[in-house]
Formats: structure tokens, sequence, C-alpha cells
């Protein structure tokens, strides 16, 4: 289906992060090809960092793509322990494969849709536009009980991360991005109890970003339930804007 090097091009930009761009194309409504940033990507395919962090980068493999490596590894590790027969429907996108482009090694992976076949909303643009609810809250609170459950190691969370689709008839909340485990020493792989605690953390600083988008003055009025029951971490928002002496309106 991927023969030769695929011209991007030619594909739809429709989502970037902090080092990977997203791309999509109409020929292909089931798939997502992530590709790292060139500004994340240095000679060889090594990680750009902090100049007394390149030495000891040189020594470790896969360079800027350890980000890949993390989200497949940890996709293989939640599909090996079901069969098809389980039906079980996981709470990450699935992983294809890799594929060839002018943008270097690309990661194809599934595309999140809702039932129409538009891409799923972000929880980030859902609070932006004032379509965030108290369900969607509670779906926050579910997903990372099944992780806990299911054992998913994350690496990071940011609302732009979770996608809310109801392509099986319901809503329900996806992590497509962030898992994978960052510790080199695998921690939260090898105990429970440790990726519960972070999970946890992890829970309440998505709680926290989230908090904070909504005091974006770009973002709409919306559920004013969902402003209530954020109150206490837009405080830690802005308590954590005025130490560092910022705002937590990205227009000042």
């Amino acid at each position: 289906m991927f023969d030769g090097k695929i011209e991007l091009a030619d594909w739809h930009h429709c989502a970037a992060g902090h080092q990977r761009s997203i791309f999509a194309h109409p020929l292909y409504p089931n798939v997502l090809i992530k590709v790292l940033k060139p500004e994340s990507r240095g000679e060889g395919g090594t990680r750009r960092s902090k100049r007394r962090l390149r030495f000891l980068n040189r020594f470790k493999r896969f360079g800027a793509y350890r980000t890949f490596q993390r989200e497949v590894d940890e996709f293989l590790e939640q599909a090996r322990r079901f069969s098809l027969a389980d039906r079980v429907e996981l709470p990450i996108p699935r992983i294809f494969g890799f594929a060839n482009t002018d943008y270097g090694l690309g990661l194809i992976v599934e595309k999140i849709t809702m039932s129409n076949g538009e891409i799923a909303p972000t929880l980030r643009e859902l609070a932006l536009s004032g379509r965030l609810t108290a369900t969607h809250l509670k779906m926050i609170d579910e997903l990372f009980e099944r992780f806990c459950r299911l054992h998913i190691v994350m690496m990071d969370v940011n609302p732009g991360n979770f996608v809310v689709t109801d392509r099986r008839g319901f809503e329900e909340l996806i992590c497509v991005d962030g898992t994978g485990e960052m510790s080199p020493l695998h921690i939260f792989a090898f105990s429970r109890r440790m990726n519960e605690a972070r999970l946890r953390r992890m829970r309440a600083k998505l709680l926290t970003k989230l908090a904070g988008t909504l005091a974006c003055s770009a973002a709409v009025s919306g559920d004013e339930s969902v402003r209530a029951a954020l109150a206490r971490y837009q405080r830690q928002t802005g308590q954590l804007t005025r130490s560092i002496g910022l705002s937590p309106d990205p227009a000042h």
C-alpha cells in the first residue's frame, strides 16, 4: 500500500505536536502518518538536544526516533495480551507499520474518526470551542482507570493527545499520543503500583492543562459546571503562571 517514498506534499497536514507532525490523505481514510519535525531531528536521525546532553545522546539507540520506539513498544505490549477473540477495544490507536517519506521515517497509525468519517476532536479543541462537558471530565476519570487496569504506561499528557469519538455509537475517549516508557530502567512497565501512582499524577496534570486552556482568551464560554469542576486546577494554573511571571492568557 505504501511502496516507495511517500511525498507528504500530497497529504493534508492535520495536526502537530511538540516533536511530530501528522498527515492524512482522503484515499486512506483509516490511517495517519506521524513524522518528526525537521527541527527535532539532527543529522543521521540524531535527537536535537541541549549542548550538555549531545555527547550522551550519541550513544543512545534510535536517536530522535526514540519517541516512535516507545509508542510501538507500548502498543506491542498491549497487543500481545489480547487475541482477536477477546474483542478488547484498546483506548489507544492501532499501529500498522512504517513508511519512507520525504520527511524521513513515518509511523503509520490508526486514524480515530467520528461516525461521519471526520477526524475526532481533541479535548483541547472541545475546551477552546466551549463544547467540553462534565461528561467529558467523567470520561477522563474512566480512561485513566482503564489505563490502570490495562497497565498502560504514559510518557506525556496534553489535551491535544486525547480525542472524543462516537464511532461505536457512543462517546468515548481515546489517547492518540503520549504512550510509552521514558524511564531507562522501565520502572513503570515493571511496577503496576508505581505506574498507577504516576497515572494519578498525569490525570491531575491533564486536568490542570485543561483548566489552563479554558483560561485562554481564545476559549469560548461553555458549560459552567466544567469550570466549577476544574476550579481547583485553575488555581494551580494561576499559581504556576504567576511563579514564572507569565499570564495564562497566550495573547499577553
